[in-house]
């Protein structure tokens, strides 16, 4: 947080030098066809950069609807080699696609969930900055609100984005990445594939895979714009997909990095202890228990931390609004963000599926 805090982006992009010839770069928005009026925002917002970029639309067979770009169409009898389904499968056909088209290594992929957006600097970093293989930038949120709850829950992805993607993106050590505004060369791409065969965790793996044989890093300029859930139940199988996904990869994820396996492993426990804290703590004061001035201070710790680490997230979304409701309800907050790990134990997704939520 400290690092996060003393950085500065800004400085650090037009330290970059500006390229002799402009990379170029497509946007590519992979969607199950369930939220067609926010992939057209998405890409009407795009062609309102006016950067002359191609944007593709990866969709299913069965997605009827036909959007305001170039669409990438999976059939319905392809077949990944490893067995990928859903989302995987798309983004391997799309892959596999762009590469018969000739998209190669003087072309870079911005990827995009039919819910995200990236803004007109973070495009134009990747455009006249970027020499590296992959690499990607930091979140903010976007929709805020739409649930209370869910809305400052994922504030802590702000925090983390901060706090850990930046900080080992920098020195090729991708921590956490996420599907969000991925930018990977296309060649790169196309030599790693996204057919891994897991129920998930493909962000991350690409990451790591780019990070073995070349360079991941982060992308300095403009921001990722992501949607909370807009409802409970939505939030938390979203959660629970991520929780299953670092544990359900047949151990890609641990072969490619061990201190990555283990450092997710140690963030959830962390999660877990300090629900755990906070209801030890909520019984010893309702039942009038003594409590030891050592426990007390590490519980005092405990909440402190908890506490600062989603105001630094509040901090950089840019809302002294949302930092002030975020405090108010930080301990509700604590239950119902800390409640998903539990939530994911007792009730298993079926991993043959995708579960996906409403976007907005």
């Amino acid at each position: 947080m400290i690092i996060s805090l003393f950085g500065n982006d800004i400085r650090e992009a037009e330290k970059d030098p500006m390229l002799e010839k402009p990379n170029n770069v497509i946007v590519v928005i992979t969607t199950n066809g369930m939220a067609t009026d926010v992939v057209e925002k998405i890409i009407s917002n795009i062609k309102g950069y006016e950067l002359g970029l191609e944007i593709f639309v990866i969709k299913e067979h069965r997605d009827t609807f036909s959007y305001s770009c170039r669409e990438i169409t999976v059939p319905k009898d392809y077949v990944c080699p490893n067995g990928s389904r859903n989302k995987m499968r798309a983004m391997q056909y799309g892959n596999e696609w762009l590469r018969t088209e000739g998209y190669g290594r003087e072309t870079y992929i911005c990827h995009l969930d039919d819910d995200s957006m990236v803004d007109k600097p973070y495009l134009e970093y990747v455009i006249n900055h970027m020499a590296v293989e992959g690499g990607q930038g930091c979140i903010r949120l976007r929709e805020f609100g739409r649930h209370l709850f869910s809305s400052l829950s994922d504030i802590v992805r702000i925090a983390n984005c901060e706090a850990w993607c930046r900080h080992y993106n920098k020195g090729n050590r991708p921590q956490f990445v996420h599907g969000e505004g991925i930018v990977v060369r296309a060649d790169v791409e196309q030599e790693i594939g996204w057919d891994y065969g897991t129920y998930g965790a493909e962000d991350l793996i690409m990451g790591l895979e780019i990070s073995k044989k070349y360079t991941f890093c982060h992308i300095p300029a403009g921001n990722i714009y992501i949607a909370p859930p807009t409802t409970a139940k939505d939030f938390y199988k979203q959660r629970r997909r991520w929780f299953w996904s670092i544990f359900k990869n047949d151990g890609k994820v641990r072969r490619l990095s061990l201190r990555t396996y283990l450092f997710y492993i140690y963030m959830y426990l962390v999660g877990v202890t300090g629900l755990i804290g906070l209801i030890m703590l909520s019984t010893y004061i309702l039942m009038d228990i003594h409590i030891t001035p050592m426990i007390l201070l590490v519980t005092i710790l405990n909440i402190a931390g908890f506490t600062s680490y989603y105001q630094f997230g509040a901090l950089y979304n840019g809302s002294r609004k949302y930092s002030l409701i975020l405090f108010l309800f930080q301990i509700p907050v604590a239950f119902y963000d800390g409640f998903t790990i539990l939530y994911s134990l007792v009730t298993r997704p079926n991993f043959q599926t995708f579960e996906t939520i409403k976007k907005v």
